[in-house]
């Protein structure tokens, strides 16, 4: 955790932006009031522009124009760039950004040339492992999704910067002045406390964007079983070909080795992802061998994963066994190389490699309990075999959203990631990659 507080303490805004080399899986932000920097190439915004991060963006409106007219124009011609931006009416005063993958800030600053440089402001930098340490990620989930899903909250477009030209002109430093030319009405604000209907509909939305997904990965399987190059099996299950295929298409022709813009390649192929598809379907057909070690997946680490968190052996696991799973699962090793060594019980390094750490992580997993008293063996016995397979949803939902279920360092990703390796008749495996993979195909599917 670093203290932000500009020239107070010599420690910048600008300092926390993430390094280019460092994968984010999107940014988030909230923050009340804003306007353009002198610097547009290298603030906020063009930092999110020059790295190809998405970037949501929830800001105030009412009838004070809280955000300058100039930076909404900027917001809204980004739109083709995925910027997006929403506006809060008359409520929102928070002050927050998540990179998703590196690490949020929470303080004090707006989006102002003044707030990130000149003016004395105090707020916090937690890293993704700091978040992960008290599940605050759970929290800053729960955050922006009431955000995403108020009612209340309305995007960007023309017409409201027109309307907010009109109150700028208007009202000349009186407050009130600008009021005549609101079309949004006055919103006082959610309650304090949460109440059923609100985690409800959560709960719900995260429902049909895991079954929407779960139909565009099983529609991708139809179509790999007559496309199946010549060096796969007619054994390995098609739940396990469709995460390999979209595997190999992320890292192979997504980009180059080093940017991976699968925002971009949405914008291009949103309008017919099922056009976009037929070219890689027939690449995948014709390649002679595993563009990315993908037979390894097929032949080696998947078959042990599902031998090892078979219903009958899954709770006798061993430290041992743990680590060979994380050591193959792609999501758990991402997460691991992002963790504090200090959380990994070593503090007397500066660097591990990610083979160093994972037997590290496996024996500190194995020590954290949720607020059920489970491990994280039990944890997945409940995900994987108590219920129904159409209740799946539900079960990967509490073990990775609710506070009573979920486990530090072991989110969505990772466990949803096994569910597909250890049960491939149920469901394919899904993770960020997974999910951008798609998002670059075109489908409209969350990164999770």
């Amino acid at each position: 955790m670093q203290f932000i507080a500009n020239g107070l303490n010599g420690n910048f805004l600008r300092n926390i932006l993430p390094p280019s080399d460092v994968e984010i899986d999107g940014v988030m932000a909230a923050i009340a009031y804003g306007s353009n920097f002198n610097d547009q190439k290298t603030d906020f915004i063009g930092h999110c522009l020059a790295n190809h991060y998405r970037l949501d963006i929830w800001m105030r409106y009412d009838h004070t124009v809280p955000v300058a007219v100039t930076l909404l124009k900027r917001l809204l011609k980004h739109h083709k760039d995925n910027i997006f931006c929403n506006l809060v009416p008359d409520c929102l005063h928070s002050k927050v950004i998540w990179w998703k993958g590196y690490g949020a800030y929470i303080g004090s600053a707006n989006l102002t040339d003044r707030a990130w440089v000149r003016n004395i402001e105090a707020g916090v930098f937690l890293s993704e492992s700091d978040l992960q340490n008290d599940n605050l990620q759970i929290e800053l989930e729960t955050f922006f999704e009431g955000l995403r899903s108020a009612k209340q909250v309305f995007p960007l477009t023309e017409e409201i910067i027109r309307e907010l030209e009109k109150m700028e002109l208007e009202r000349r430093g009186i407050d009130d002045k600008g009021r005549t030319h609101r079309t949004v009405p006055v919103w006082e604000g959610p309650t304090f406390f949460e109440d059923k209907k609100t985690k409800d509909l959560r709960k719900e939305a995260f429902r049909l964007e895991w079954q929407e997904t779960l139909t565009h990965l099983r529609s991708i399987g139809e179509q790999l079983v007559t496309n199946r190059p010549n060096w796969i099996k007619d054994d390995v299950p098609v739940s396990w070909q469709i995460d390999q295929f979209l595997h190999a298409y992320y890292y192979n022709r997504v980009g180059d080795s080093r940017e991976k813009p699968y925002e971009d390649y949405f914008r291009k192929n949103k309008a017919n992802p099922n056009q976009a598809l037929i070219p890689i379907l027939k690449w995948w057909k014709e390649t002679s061998s595993a563009p990315s070690y993908e037979d390894e997946t097929f032949y080696e680490n998947a078959p042990l994963i599902r031998r090892y968190l078979a219903k009958e052996n899954l709770l006798s696991l061993t430290e041992q066994q743990l680590s060979e799973i994380c050591k193959r699962t792609h999501a758990t090793k991402d997460h691991v190389s992002k963790m504090r060594l200090s959380t990994l019980g070593r503090n007397d390094v500066i660097t591990l490699s990610q083979e160093e750490r994972i037997p590290l992580y496996a024996a500190w997993l194995l020590t954290q309990t949720n607020n059920k008293g489970w491990n994280v063996l039990q944890l997945l016995n409940y995900v994987l075999y108590e219920g129904t397979n159409d209740l799946l949803w539900e079960r990967l939902y509490k073990a990775t959203r609710e506070p009573e279920y979920s486990l530090p360092h072991y989110g969505l990703n990772s466990i949803a990631e096994l569910v597909g390796w250890a049960r491939p008749e149920v469901v394919p495996p899904r993770n960020g990659r997974t999910s951008k993979a798609l998002r670059a195909l075109g489908y409209d599917v969350r990164v999770y």
